[in-house]
C-alpha cells in the first residue's frame, strides 16, 4: 500500500510539473517567419514599441477628450468599448490589429533592406542619432530614455534599428523609383502628371453657415447673395480677383494688434499665399498632403470637379453645404516652384500601386506567424502609461 501512495504522489507531482510547463508563456520572440528558406524568429521589442505607443497614444487623447466633454467612462471602458471602431472590435483589439501591422511593415522593410544588399550611409547614419537626441533623449533625457528602450525590452542597438525604418524605407523606394532603378519613374513622366492631374485657382469663399452648422438667417443669405454678384460682375470686367479677395473672402484674414507676433506672421503667410499663388489641387482635391493624411482635409468634389472644367482665366460659382465659393482657373505651369512644391505627392502617387503589390508578395513571402503568448502579455489593459503623451496634451487623468 505504501508503494502505492508513493507511486501516486509521483504521478501527482509530475502532472503538476508537466501542467505547469504548459502554463508557462513563451515571451521569447513576436513573430516567425521565413527569410531565404529558413524559420527565424523576430524580437518582442518592436512590437512591444508599436502597442505602448498606440495605447498611450489613445489614453492621452481619448482621457482629454473625456476631460473636456465631463464624461465619466473610465479608461478600462473606452478599451473595452466599440464604438470607436463602428462596433466591429474593441478599442484594445483594434490597438493590437494596428501595432501587429506597424511591427509588420518594420519586418518586412527591415528584411528587404538587407536581402536588396542596401546599407545606411554616414549621412543615414547622423539623421538616425539626430532622431534619437531631438524626439527621445531631448524629451525624455538621457535617464527617462534608457528607462523607455529598457521596459520595452529593446538593446540601444535595437531601438537605433528601429529609428532607422522610415529611412530604410526611403532607399528602398529609390533602389526601385528612382534614377536607373527597375521600375524608374522619371522626372518627365512626374511633370505629365503634373501638368494632366492637377490645376491651380484663385478664389473667394463666403460661408452659409455659423461654426455650429447652422444656416444663416434670410437677410445675411440675401447679403451673401448680393456679395457672389457683386464679385462675378467685377470679374466679368475684368478685375483681377486677387483684388477682389480681401473684401470678400471669409477666408483672408485682417491682421490686427491683439494677434500674437506668431499669430500674425502665420496669417500673413497664408494671406500672401491666398493671394499670390491661391491653391494647387491633385484630381482628389488634396493641396496639402498632411491635412489629407492625418486630417481628411480636401477641397469639396464639386470644386475640384468645376474647376478641373474650366480653362486658364475662367471662373465660375460653386455652391456647397456651407459656403459659396467663386474660383478663377489658373496656369499652373505659371512658376517652376508650383511643380517642385507638389513633386513628392506626384512621386507618391506614380508609384502607389506597384509598391502596394510589393509590400502584399513581401508580406507573403515571409509567411509569419505571431507568437500569441506575447500578443496576450501586452495588450492595452496590462500596459502602464509610458510615453507620457498625457502630459502634453493636458489631460490629468489616470490610467
Amino acid at each position: 500500500m505504501k508503494n502505492v501512495l508513493s507511486l501516486l504522489l509521483v504521478l501527482i507531482l509530475t502532472a503538476a510539473v508537466f501542467a505547469g510547463c504548459s502554463d508557462k508563456k513563451d515571451l521569447s520572440y513576436a513573430v516567425t517567419g521565413t527569410v531565404n528558406g529558413e524559420t527565424k524568429e523576430f524580437p518582442v521589442g518592436p512590437y512591444r514599441y508599436y502597442v505602448q505607443w498606440m495605447t498611450d497614444y489613445y489614453y492621452a487623447y481619448l482621457s482629454y477628450i473625456a476631460s473636456q466633454s465631463n464624461s465619466k467612462m473610465t479608461w478600462t471602458e473606452m478599451l473595452a468599448d466599440t464604438s470607436f471602431s463602428g462596433g466591429k472590435m474593441t478599442l484594445s483589439d483594434s490597438i493590437i490589429e494596428s501595432a501587429k501591422d506597424q511591427y509588420m511593415t518594420y519586418l518586412y522593410i527591415d528584411v528587404t533592406f538587407d536581402a536588396l544588399g542596401l546599407t545606411l550611409d554616414a549621412e543615414d547614419e547622423k539623421e538616425v542619432d539626430r532622431i534619437i537626441q531631438q524626439d527621445w533623449v531631448a524629451l525624455y533625457g538621457n535617464d527617462g530614455f534608457n528607462t523607455i528602450r529598457q521596459t520595452l525590452g529593446m538593446s540601444y542597438d535595437e531601438f537605433r534599428n528601429l529609428m532607422a525604418c522610415n529611412i530604410k524605407s526611403e532607399k528602398i523606394l529609390d533602389y526601385y523609383y528612382g534614377e536607373g532603378g527597375p521600375n524608374e519613374i522619371s522626372e518627365q513622366e512626374m511633370k505629365d502628371h503634373f501638368v494632366n492631374n492637377y490645376v491651380r485657382f484663385k478664389y473667394v469663399v463666403m460661408m452659409t453657415q455659423d461654426s455650429d452648422g447652422n444656416e444663416y438667417n434670410d437677410t445675411k443669405m440675401a447679403k451673401i447673395e448680393a456679395n457672389k454678384n457683386a464679385v462675378l460682375a467685377e470679374l466679368e470686367k475684368g478685375t483681377d480677383i486677387t483684388a477682389l479677395i480681401p473684401q470678400y473672402s471669409d477666408d483672408y484674414t485682417e491682421i490686427t494688434d491683439d494677434l500674437t507676433a506668431s499669430e500674425k506672421e502665420s496669417l500673413e503667410l497664408q494671406n500672401k499665399t491666398m493671394l499670390e499663388d491661391g491653391l494647387i489641387i491633385n484630381d482628389k482635391g488634396v493641396f496639402s498632403e498632411s491635412l489629407a493624411t492625418y486630417y481628411n482635409i480636401t477641397v469639396d468634389e464639386d470644386i475640384v470637379d468645376k474647376a478641373f472644367s474650366l480653362k486658364n482665366g475662367e471662373y465660375a460659382a460653386v455652391t456647397i453645404d456651407d459656403s459659396v465659393w467663386i474660383i478663377q482657373r489658373l496656369d499652373h505651369n505659371e512658376k517652376e516652384s508650383y511643380f517642385t512644391d507638389v513633386k513628392d505627392s506626384v512621386f507618391k502617387t506614380l508609384y502607389a500601386d506597384d509598391l502596394s503589390a510589393k509590400h502584399t508578395d513581401w508580406r507573403s513571402r515571409l509567411n509569419y506567424v505571431y507568437n500569441e503568448d506575447v500578443i496576450d502579455a501586452y495588450r492595452p489593459e496590462y500596459l502602464a502609461d509610458l510615453f507620457k503623451f498625457s502630459d502634453t496634451t493636458g489631460s490629468g487623468s489616470e490610467q
